[in-house]
């Protein structure tokens, strides 16, 4: 297969891996893209994914990237919370939550982190820039929030969450949301319910 053609078929994936190029070219040999990595054609992700060497890099794309390389996951935690300014805004690690086991890859492009969850606890999430080249799949405000709390169970006095400093105003939203309610209703957990309570008790102080 010639690159040309590659990059052509390829176009509409943020990255690639050699699964998707055989499902193109059953007969396509590995070797062949060692050679393009020496050429600096194509530049190596993580997980066995590439990248094409001129792709232009910026948080939405690496967004999607994160939701490619570690399926099914979704953005979540702080770099959701970061999105809806919850925390100042931070670029170090793109947080996701997956049904798959807990990971970390480290990259040449920053580090990807995913947190376990229930397979029946993904939910709540939207797709941002639907239709558009640069599309990614991240948890709503609501699931963030709660994503955050069960994830975290260290949390467990209002001091903990003063601590964290978390911006009161953009929280004030959940006060009177439903979604929030319901969603925490589908967690069924007890510690959760607390955290809640003493995060509805950080929002009114």
């Amino acid at each position: 297969m010639r690159f040309r053609d590659l990059q052509t078929k390829i176009k509409d994936l943020p990255a690639f891996n050699l699964n998707d190029i055989r499902k193109i070219d059953p007969g396509f040999h590995r070797q062949q893209l060692t050679d393009w990595l020496k050429r600096d054609y194509i530049r190596p992700l993580v997980n066995g994914y590439y990248l094409m060497a001129d792709t232009n890099i910026n948080e939405s794309f690496l967004f999607m990237l994160a939701n490619r390389i570690y399926q099914p996951s979704y953005i979540s935690l702080e770099s959701a919370l970061a999105i809806y300014h919850i925390i100042p805004e931070t670029a170090l690690t793109i947080t996701s939550v997956s049904s798959r086991k807990t990971k970390l890859f480290e990259s040449q492009f920053g580090r990807f982190s995913y947190r376990s969850i229930k397979p029946q606890l993904m939910f709540g999430y939207q797709i941002i820039g639907q239709g558009k080249p640069i599309k990614y799949t991240i948890a709503n405000l609501e699931k963030t929030i709660l994503d955050y709390l069960y994830l975290n169970p260290q949390i467990d006095s209002l001091d903990d969450l003063i601590e964290l400093r978390w911006n009161k105003q953009e929280l004030s939203a959940l006060n009177e949301s439903s979604v929030f309610k319901k969603y925490l209703n589908i967690f069924n957990n007890k510690a959760l319910k607390h955290r809640v309570d003493l995060l509805m008790e950080y929002i009114h102080d």
